[in-house]
C-alpha cells in the first residue's frame, strides 16, 4: 500500500456487486502463524463501582447535546445490568479499568517502524477479525461489548446456519508476524444476527451482529470495545453533528486491481459527506442519474488515495466526540477505490441503533 492509502470498499456496479466470497480460493487470505497464546487474559485489578450509574439502553448513555455539565460514560460490570443494557454513569472523572468504551491506549513497538499509514499497536482496540476455524479470512467488524461484534451483512450470511466454523480475533496488529507485546484473544461464535431486511442484490441494510461464546472478553490496553452513537432521530438529515477525527481502520487491500493485502493494520483519515453531496456525486459513476441513496447508508472519503477498499467490508468507520471514539459507520461498498471526489458507502450505524440493542 502507499503511503496513506488503505483501500476496503467493495464495488458496487449497475449490474452486480463486486464481492469477495470467502471460499473462493483466489480471494481467500491465510492468516496461519504460530499460536502463542496460551492463557487468557485477566483483569489486572478491579475497584468498587460508583452509585452514580444506572442501566440504560446503549444510545442513552450519552450526554445531551445541550448539556455541557455531563460527560457520560460507559462502564459495564459482569452481571450489574440485563441483557442489552449497560451500564451508564455520569461522572466525568470515572476511568473504571474494567472497562469504558472508546478508550484508546496506544504504544510503540521496540524495534518496528511505524509508518504514517500504519496504526499503532492498541490504537483501535475494537477492531476484529472474522476467520474461520482454519485461520481463512472471512470479514471483519467491531467489538460493542465484551460479547457482541457489529459486522456487515455480505460475508456472513453464508455462515448464519454453520456459525460455529467461524471464530473473532481481537487484539491483533500484524497478521503475519508474533511482534505485539501483548497476545490477541480468540472466542468462538455462538450466533450470527442478520438484519432481516438485508439485500445482497443492492446491500441495504448490511448490518449484522455476531455474539461470541465462552467466557467475556477481557478489557485490556489492547483490547476494547467502542462506542455506539446515539440513534438518529426520524427527521435527521444527517448524523454528521460534532463528529471529529473520523477514521477507518483495516488490513484491506492496497488497490482493488491489485490487491495486496498488508500485514499490519491500516488507518486513514476520512471526510464525511453531507447526504446531497454524497448522492450528486454517486449520479456521476457508472450508477446512473437515477441512483437513490438508502437511508441506512453514509458517505465518507472522496480523497485520493486515501479510501477503503477490496477485503475490508465490515471494518470500522470511528469519529470522536469529547476524546471517546464512536462507531459511525461500517465499510459497505463503493466505485472505485481512493477515486477523488468519489466517496465510499458506509452503513450508518446510527440508523440501527433499535434493531441492535434487540440483538443484545
Amino acid at each position: 500500500m502507499f503511503l496513506k492509502t488503505l483501500c476496503f470498499i467493495m464495488f458496487l456496479t449497475v449490474s452486480k456487486i463486486h464481492l469477495s466470497k470467502p471460499n473462493d480460493s483466489t480471494s481467500a487470505v491465510s492468516f496461519d502463524r504460530l499460536e502463542l497464546q496460551t492463557k487468557k487474559d485477566k483483569l489486572l485489578h478491579e475497584t468498587e463501582w460508583i452509585e452514580e450509574c444506572k442501566c440504560v439502553m446503549v444510545s442513552e448513555c450519552s450526554s445531551d447535546e445541550n448539556d455541557a455539565s455531563i460527560d457520560i460514560r460507559i462502564i459495564t460490570k459482569p452481571d450489574k445490568c440485563p441483557t442489552g443494557k449497560v451500564y451508564c454513569c455520569s461522572d466525568p472523572s470515572l476511568e473504571n479499568p474494567l472497562i469504558m468504551c472508546g478508550k484508546v491506549t496506544s504504544q510503540n513497538i521496540d524495534g518496528i517502524k511505524i509508518n504514517p499509514d500504519q496504526a499503532k499497536f492498541g490504537e483501535f482496540p475494537w477492531q476484529a477479525l472474522i476467520l474461520t476455524n482454519g485461520n481463512s479470512f472471512v470479514s471483519n467488524g467491531a467489538l460493542i461489548d465484551n460479547k457482541h461484534i457489529l459486522s456487515t451483512a455480505h460475508f456472513l450470511t453464508s455462515f448464519s446456519k454453520n456459525f460455529s466454523t467461524l471464530k473473532v480475533r481481537l487484539g491483533d496488529w500484524d497478521i503475519y508476524r508474533d511482534v505485539e507485546p501483548r497476545p490477541h484473544v480468540e472466542r468462538p461464535v455462538a450466533s450470527i444476527a442478520i438484519h432481516p431486511e438485508y439485500s445482497s442484490s443492492n446491500m441495504h441494510n448490511d448490518i449484522a451482529v455476531i455474539t461470541l461464546s465462552g467466557a467475556p472478553v477481557p478489557v485490556t490496553d489492547h483490547v476494547g470495545p467502542v462506542c455506539l452513537p446515539p440513534r438518529s432521530p426520524p427527521d435527521a438529515v444527517s448524523p454528521r453533528r460534532q463528529w471529529t477525527g473520523c477514521r477507518v481502520s483495516g488490513w484491506g487491500a492496497e488497490s482493488f486491481d491489485r490487491p495486496r493485502y498488508p500485514g499490519v493494520l491500516k488507518k486513514v483519515p476520512v471526510p464525511l459527506w453531507d447526504l446531497q453531496r454524497c448522492v450528486e456525486s454517486l449520479r456521476t459513476t457508472r450508477l446512473g442519474a437515477t441512483f437513490k441513496l438508502h437511508a441506512g447508508f453514509l458517505c465518507a472519503g472522496g480523497e485520493e488515495n486515501e479510501d477503503a477498499c477490496k477485503g475490508d467490508g465490515g471494518s470500522p468507520l470511528v469519529c470522536e466526540y469529547d476524546s471517546v471514539s464512536h462507531l459511525i459507520g461500517l465499510v459497505s461498498w463503493g466505485i472505485g477505490c481512493g477515486t477523488p471526489s468519489i466517496p465510499g458507502v458506509y452503513i450508518d450505524v446510527s440508523t440501527y441503533i433499535t434493531w441492535i440493542e434487540k440483538q443484545l
